[in-house]
């Protein structure tokens, strides 16, 4: 055997077992809670490990009128949220590039709507809007008719959920840089030309890939959609599977009935996303390194600035604001004066509530192991999906963007169908390994997403030039395309630790007995009518893991100014 065909044999078996590790994460993972979802829908007494009464559970629940207005109002909301996330997104990324070093403080307020959870955002929303609160208190009128109303939960949750748009659309400006357009320019395109016929389509793939987790998203997300659509009557499928696992009787078969309900519309999202991912997919001939300077006159960048600042004022500090008003409130009802306002919850939260501490080390550790899981994966899965494929690349590409279709609480009802059996010789049920399960199932599309579509812009050039002068497999992702790919995953990892740090549902569900997370306490402050402590939490989560991704986003910046 020769050497070339050695080397061509080492790498061959390298990239399958690279494959096979993807693979079989991805199974453990993701397929065999949707497929215990799938199986309890199938057979209503699976539980019982009887396959009796086959399909029985499927006409009550799909002959209900009531689920077609809830689809009809999930799918509505889902679009509404995408148009306007993308409107605000691609407005602020576009203005951010052309700031260079200069607009990087606002990628660091950008992720703070992320460290906040819908229901406390939602919350802090309506203490902002509604009858006599703080908007009314301070200004003389409220919000109410706007905030209470099928506008006000898309606006609401547009501002939790542009931050992916914005970070992924950035991330492929960046890579794409300005000499296409400055050719255009040189051409006489005027700038909206260049913009539309220029710019966006370069991007175009990065967009429709974000939108499809924002999609997802705004599909399962139930913090939101339960405190603001309840109060406006407005059902969703996500409040409806809801209140299958909350009503006695438990109906665990109709819930997992309502969840291929999501799945079926995360296939239509995720076939619409394929079409127009190729129609607007491109690639640039070269990486275009990002500029330092501001690409703005003084007035330029003067005006961006202000922009970007309006927009991190309503979606960063308003609901920040009202956080920390209603957690320095002593009585909710004792109004804005200052005799009502103290720092005695923050003190209290140390002092009288002993778990306080261990709850933010729990969530902490549990998110930094999950950003650090789901970008390592995310990074081979967009090899085996962009560059490496295979027949198998679109089913694993469909798998890992599957958990978002799926409402938190019913992964983890699969996560508990799969493993509180007594057949497996060592399980992870009620144990801290179960809520990394059930955190990796859900955050795994982030990274997959925005690191597949960063992927997708990068010439092949470089890759095919590596294989040429014998670079391995691991060597093409580690030393070629992995320094490119260096912002993207930073910035998905940020997303996941930000996500996974105030995931509600799953920890709920699943925290074995003797721990709690951040949200697990909030939550049950809130259940207690203690809500200036569960916003002092808040604001304190807010703090410590908005530190951490400050501290990592000035490592990265320090590393790529070291690296010129």
């Amino acid at each position: 055997m020769t050497p070339a065909s050695a080397h061509k044999t080492t790498g061959g078996a390298i990239r399958a077992s690279l494959f096979l590790a993807t693979m079989g994460l991805a199974f453990v993972i993701v397929a065999l809670p949707i497929l215990a979802i799938i199986l309890f829908a199938i057979f209503p007494k699976l539980n019982a490990l009887s396959f009796v009464g086959a399909f029985s559970n499927l006409a009550p629940h799909l002959d209900d009128p009531r689920l077609v207005q809830a689809v009809f109002n999930s799918v509505s909301l889902a679009l509404c949220v995408c148009a306007l996330s993308t409107l605000l997104a691609v407005s602020a990324a576009l203005l951010r590039v052309r700031l260079g070093r200069r607009g990087a403080v606002w990628d660091v307020l950008f992720l703070v709507p992320f460290l906040i959870p819908p229901f406390t955002g939602a919350f802090a929303w309506i203490q902002l809007g509604q009858r006599n609160g703080f908007v009314e208190q301070i200004l003389g009128f409220n919000l109410s008719a706007v905030l209470y109303s099928f506008f006000g939960i898309v606006m609401v949750m547009a501002l939790n959920l542009f931050p992916i748009v914005y970070f992924t659309t950035s991330s492929a400006l960046q890579i794409v840089g300005q000499r296409y357009d400055d050719v255009a320019r040189v051409f006489g395109a005027n700038p909206l030309r260049r913009l539309f016929r220029i710019v966006l389509p370069l991007v175009g793939a990065a967009i429709v890939s974000s939108n499809l987790l924002v999609f997802i998203m705004t599909v399962e997300e139930f913090g939101t959609a339960e405190i603001l659509g309840r109060r406006v009557g407005i059902d969703f499928v996500v409040t409806y599977i809801h209140e299958k696992l909350s009503d006695w009787p438990i109906d665990l078969p109709g819930a997992s009935v309502l969840s291929l309900i999501l799945i079926a519309i995360a296939l239509c999202a995720y076939y619409l996303h394929l079409r127009l991912t190729q129609r607007v997919a491109t690639s640039v001939d070269e990486v275009q390194n990002p500029s330092h300077r501001s690409q703005l006159g003084t007035l330029g960048t003067v005006a961006s600035h202000i922009a970007l600042g309006i927009l991190a004022f309503v979606a960063v500090a308003l609901p920040l604001l009202s956080i920390l008003l209603s957690a320095m409130m002593e009585r909710m009802s004792g109004g804005l004066v200052r005799s009502n306002l103290s720092f005695n919850a923050f003190i209290e939260l140390f002092t009288t509530h002993e778990e306080a501490l261990g709850a933010i080390g729990t969530s902490l550790h549990l998110a930094s192991v999950t950003a650090l899981v789901t970008v390592s994966i995310g990074i081979l899965a967009a090899f085996f999906i962009v560059r490496w494929r295979t027949v198998l690349s679109g089913p694993l590409d469909f798998l890992l963007t599957l958990p978002n279709a799926i409402p938190a609480m019913t992964v983890a009802v699969g996560l508990i169908l799969v493993w509180n059996q007594a057949f497996w010789p060592w399980t992870p049920y009620n144990t801290w390994w179960v809520m990394l399960l059930a955190y990796t199932c859900i955050m795994l599309p982030y990274p997959v997403r925005m690191i597949t579509s960063t992927l997708r812009q990068l010439p092949m050039s470089m890759q095919d030039a590596a294989v040429v002068y014998g670079a391995s497999d691991l060597g093409v992702i580690l030393r070629v395309n992995g320094p490119a790919l260096l912002g993207v995953s930073v910035a998905s990892g940020f997303i996941v630790f930000s996500i996974a740090s105030r995931e509600l549902v799953t920890s709920l569900l699943l925290t074995p007995p003797g721990f709690e997370t951040v949200s697990t306490f909030v939550f049950h402050q809130f259940d207690q009518g203690s809500v200036n402590t569960a916003m002092a939490m808040s604001i304190v989560s807010v703090a410590i893991s908005g530190s951490f991704i400050a501290l990592g986003h000035a490592l990265n910046r320090f590393r790529s100014e070291k690296g010129q």
